[in-house]
C-alpha cells in the first residue's frame, strides 16, 4: 500500500519530465477513498483497479445483472464524475473458478484434519466461506462458495476520466 507516498511521488514525476497532464493508472491496492478524494482535489484522473465486490449494494446487482461476451466492458456510473468500467474475460474467469475450487480444497483438508481454530480464523481469502458454529465447530459455507461463481471473469476499474474507447 503506497497511500501516503502516492502524490508526493506523482507531482514529483509530472515534474521530472514537465508533464501539463497525467492520468494516474494504479492497481486496487491504491484505491482507497483518500487516495481518490486526493487525486481529485489536486485535479488529477485516473484510472484504478476495482474491487468490486466492494461497490454498493445497487452498483453490485447492476454488475451482476450484465451478460458480457468474452472482452466486452461496459461503464456503469457511480456518481457525478467517477465510472465504474466492468469488464469480462473466459481466461479470468476460468483463472477465478481455479483459484476458488483450489482455495476451498485448501480449507476442506484444513478443516478435516482439525488444523484450523477460531483464532486463526478471519474473513482473508478463501476463509471467507467458513462458519463459525457454537465455540470450536468450523463448517465451510458451500452457499457461500457457489454465489462467489458469478463474480468469475469480471473485472472493475475505478475512473473519473472522460476518455473513450477511442482515446
Amino acid at each position: 500500500f503506497e497511500g501516503h507516498t502516492m502524490l508526493p511521488v506523482i507531482e514529483s514525476f509530472k515534474k521530472e519530465y514537465a508533464l501539463e497532464k497525467l492520468v494516474v493508472i494504479a492497481d486496487a491496492g491504491l484505491l482507497s477513498n483518500e487516495n481518490i478524494q486526493e487525486l481529485q482535489s489536486n485535479g488529477y484522473e485516473y484510472i484504478l483497479g476495482g474491487r468490486i465486490k466492494n461497490e454498493s449494494e445497487a452498483i453490485k446487482k447492476q454488475i451482476l445483472l450484465l451478460t458480457l461476451k468474452n472482452g466486452e466492458s461496459v461503464a456503469i456510473p457511480k456518481n457525478d464524475n467517477t465510472k465504474i468500467i466492468i469488464s469480462y474475460s473466459m481466461t479470468r474467469a476460468s483463472k477465478d473458478a481455479h483459484n476458488r475450487k483450489a482455495g476451498l480444497q485448501k480449507l476442506e483438508q484444513a478443516v478435516k484434519s482439525a488444523k484450523l481454530s477460531k483464532k486463526n480464523i478471519n474473513n482473508r481469502g478463501y476463509n471467507k466461506y467458513l462458519k463459525l458454529q457454537g465455540e470450536v465447530k468450523i463448517k465451510i459455507d458451500y452457499t457461500k462458495y457457489k454465489a462467489d461463481a458469478c463474480w468469475d471473469g469480471l473485472k472493475g476499474y475505478i475512473t473519473n476520466t472522460q476518455l473513450t474507447n477511442d482515446h
